[in-house]
C-alpha cells in the first residue's frame, strides 16, 4: 500500500524503468535493420533481459510487500536512479558510446531526479551524468556502419527519436508527482482544519464547565433561599404559587449545567453506549426540548419504522438535534416541521422551519466549514452540531426552501442502526 510521496516516487520509477527495458529491446530489435549487420543484436538482448530481470525482482518486492519498505535503500529515488543511469550507460556502451543518440536519455533522468531528490542527492546525480557521459566519449565499443552519410541519418534520427521520448516521459512523470502533491496538501489541510475545529471545540467544553461550575454554587443558595421561603409561614400566599415555579426553574437549570458539564468532559463528544428504541429516543429528545420552549409549535411525523430500531445513545448527536431545533425557533419560525425516517440504512431527520432562518453568507460559510458566529448564537450551535455528527460518521445538510425558511438535514450512519430483536 502507499502510503507516502516518497513510496509514490519509488513506485513510479520502478514501473518507469519498464519503459526503458522495453526501448532497449526495441533499439536492440531493430539494429540489424538500420546498421545492415545483426552484430550487435545478442549483446544488446542479453544486456536488455538482465535488466529487465531485476527490474522485475523490485516489482515483485513491491507488489508482495506488506510493510513499508519507505526507509530500505535499495528503493530509495537515489539508487533507483542510479541504476537507470548504469543501465542505459552499459547500453550506451554497447553500442557506439558518444555517438549513439540514445545517450540523450541521461537528460530526462536527471531532470527527475531533480523533481525528486534533495538538493545534494540531485547534484550528485548531476555529476555522475555528465562522468558517464564524458567516460562514454572514448571508451565505447564503436558501431560499424556502411558509410558517412548513413550514420548522420541515423544520428538524427535517433535524436529525434529520444527527444520525442524525453518529453514524453518528463511530461508524464511530473505530472504525476505534481498530481501527488496536490493530493496530499489537501490531506493535509484537511487534517489540519480538523484539528483546528477539534482545538476550537475543546475549548468550548472547557469554557462550558467552567461556567457550569462556578453557576452551581450560586444556583444552590436561590434553591437554599427559596426552600426557605416556601418554609416560612408568614410568606403571603399569593407569593407562594411563584416561588414553587422558581423551585421548579431552579432546579432545571441545576439539570441543565449537570448535563452540561457532563457534556463538556466527555472525550470527542461520545457517551454512553447504551442502545435505545430511536423512535422513543427521538420523542423524549422532542418532548425535553419543548419542555424548555413552551412557545414553540412543533409538528412531528416519525416512521413506524423506527420502532423496530434500535441505535446508540448519544448526547453529542441529541444535542445536535436540539441546536438545530433552537436555531429554528431563534429564527422567528411560527411552526417547525420535523420528519424522521429512514433512507438507505441511514437514519435522516429533516427539520423544516418558515421563520428567517439562517442568512445566506451564513449558509455559505457553513458550507465552507468556517466558524459563524452570529448574534444569536445560531453559529456556534451549526458548528457543533456539524463537528458532533461528523465525529460519528454522519453528516449535516442546510438548504433555502423557496417558500422561506431553512431545511436542515441530518444523517445518522447506518452502524449506529440495528435491528431491535427484542420481543415485543
Amino acid at each position: 500500500m502507499i502510503t507516502s510521496l516518497t513510496q509514490f516516487t519509488q513506485v513510479r520509477l520502478i514501473n518507469l524503468r519498464w519503459l526503458s527495458v522495453l526501448a532497449m529491446f526495441i533499439a536492440a530489435l531493430v539494429s540489424p535493420n538500420l546498421l545492415g549487420s545483426a552484430e550487435l543484436l545478442p549483446r544488446l538482448l542479453a544486456f536488455a533481459t538482465v535488466v529487465g530481470c531485476i527490474n522485475a525482482c523490485l516489482h515483485a518486492a513491491v507488489v508482495f510487500n506488506t510493510g513499508n519498505f519507505e526507509e530500505v535503500p535499495l528503493f530509495s529515488p537515489m539508487v533507483q536512479l542510479s541504476l537507470d543511469l548504469t543501465a542505459w550507460g552499459g547500453y550506451v556502451y554497447l553500442s557506439g558510446g558518444a555517438t549513439n543518440p540514445l545517450i540523450s536519455v541521461f537528460l530526462p533522468l536527471v531532470a527527475i531526479g531533480a523533481c525528486v531528490l534533495n538538493r545534494l542527492q540531485a547534484w550528485l546525480l548531476g555529476l555522475a551524468a555528465i562522468l558517464a557521459y564524458s567516460f562514454l566519449w572514448r571508451f565505447y565499443q564503436p558501431l560499424a556502419i556502411r558509410d558517412a552519410q548513413t550514420a548522420t541519418q541515423l544520428h538524427l534520427l535517433g535524436m529525434w527519436m529520444v527527444y520525442v521520448v524525453s518529453a514524453v516521459v518528463v511530461i508524464w512523470f511530473i505530472l504525476q508527482i505534481t498530481q501527488a502533491v496536490r493530493e496530499r496538501d489537501a490531506e493535509l489541510a484537511a487534517a489540519r482544519e480538523q484539528a483546528i475545529r477539534n482545538d476550537w471545540l475543546i475549548s468550548m467544553g472547557s469554557l462550558a464547565a467552567g461556567a457550569a461550575h462556578e453557576l452551581s454554587t450560586p444556583l444552590a443558595t436561590l434553591n437554599v433561599l427559596v426552600d426557605e421561603l416556601l418554609a416560612d409561614a408568614t410568606v403571603s400566599p399569593a407569593l407562594r404559587p411563584d416561588l414553587s415555579l422558581m423551585q421548579r426553574q431552579i432546579e432545571v437549570c441545576k439539570q441543565a449545567l449537570t448535563q452540561l458539564a457532563q457534556r463538556a468532559g466527555q472525550p470527542r463528544g461520545l457517551s454512553q453506549s447504551a442502545e435505545l428504541n430511536a423512535g422513543q429516543w427521538l420523542r423524549n429528545v422532542l418532548g425535553a426540548w419543548l419542555a424548555l420552549n413552551p412557545a414553540a409549535t412543533l409538528v412531528s411525523e416519525i416512521s413506524p419504522g423506527l420502532e423496530r430500531k434500535v441505535l446508540a445513545f448519544d448526547l453529542a448527536v441529541e444535542r445536535a438535534l436540539a441546536n438545530l431545533l433552537d436555531n429554528a425557533f431563534k429564527a422567528g419560525a411560527s411552526q417547525i416541521a420535523l420528519k424522521a425516517g429512514l433512507e438507505q440504512g441511514m437514519l435522516v431527520l429533516t427539520v423544516d422551519d418558515d421563520g428567517s432562518g439562517i442568512l445566506p453568507a451564513a449558509l455559505l460559510a457553513f458550507a465552507r466549514g468556517l466558524p459563524i458566529v452570529s448574534p444569536t448564537g445560531m453559529g456556534i450551535g451549526l458548528l457543533l452540531a456539524r463537528a458532533a455528527l461528523e465525529r460519528r460518521g454522519g453528516r449535516l445538510e442546510l438548504a433555502a426552501l423557496s417558500s422561506g425558511g431553512t431545511r436542515a438535514r441530518v444523517f445518522v450512519p447506518c452502524s449506529d442502526i440495528r435491528e431491535d430483536r427484542r420481543e415485543p
